[in-house]
């Protein structure tokens, strides 16, 4: 209840001046490959943060938008140029809240921790990690605790590409451990074949996922906490994330 009061004031808040965007202008949202979020499948760019943020933006009266998928750092720089209105999902930090607008959080997202189907030990908390390798994905956003514990050389950290190459590398025995999106994992153990290669432990650290919107573009920031209330309110996020669920075979 708490939390949504807070939402509620910062939306209240940043509506006091009535926002001046066309609601005719195509608005371009950028984002990184990484399923379910955001990725090309068959050709087509889909992702539920996509469907979301497009629903949010009707809810505000813009009706025209543009999908753009890049590598994160690339999609960052067009975010700063001003080639990309929004990026989605962006996870909170210091140095990003002084650059941007974050929005509430759209949805809630997990990390778990997969390890090979031979794998004994019981995985419940970070601690569990202790002296394994565990396999970390180039630029993804990881959730503190688990960082400042491979900072702290809890465990040995494993890099990969991404978490098609986490997943063959836990596979193949070249690590113990794997930490990863929720989302991701079950739509790649999917489609690689690997059902009954891995394991789920019962880590699972929540995340919050927000849109980032440039300081330099206030009126689409407010726009968006408008519509953002609005399709809240309708539950239809909600439907989206349950079509997703139910498409897709996700928790």
């Amino acid at each position: 209840m708490r939390n949504q009061i807070i939402v509620c004031l910062i939306i209240l808040s940043v509506l006091l001046e009535c926002p001046t965007i066309s609601s005719q202008e195509t608005i371009r949202i950028g984002a990184s490959p990484y399923p379910i979020s955001t990725f090309k499948e068959n050709g087509k760019i889909i992702g539920l943060d996509f469907d979301i943020v497009e629903a949010i933006l009707k809810e505000a009266g813009i009706h025209s938008t543009q999908r753009i998928l890049k590598p994160w750092k690339r999609i960052l720089i067009d975010l700063d140029n001003g080639n990309v209105d929004m990026v989605v999902p962006m996870v909170f930090t210091k140095e990003r809240e002084e650059i941007y607008n974050l929005t509430p959080s759209i949805r809630p997202r997990y990390n778990i921790v997969l390890v090979s189907k031979e794998f004994q030990r019981p995985v419940k908390t970070i601690f569990d990690l202790e002296r394994l390798i565990v396999g970390k994905c180039d630029g993804y956003a990881y959730q503190r605790e688990f960082l400042e514990a491979a900072e702290t050389n809890l465990f040995e950290t494993s890099y990969c590409l991404d978490n098609k190459m986490g997943l063959q590398k836990l596979k193949a025995g070249r690590s113990h451990a794997l930490m990863i999106g929720e989302d991701a994992a079950y739509y790649l153990i999917k489609t690689l074949g690997f059902k009954d290669e891995f394991k789920i432990t019962e880590y699972r650290a929540q995340k919050a996922s927000h849109v980032g919107i440039h300081k330099s573009k206030t009126d689409l920031y407010k726009k968006f906490l408008t519509g953002f209330q609005r399709a809240r309110e309708k539950g239809s996020i909600e439907k989206i994330i349950k079509r997703w669920k139910t498409d897709y075979a996700i928790r």
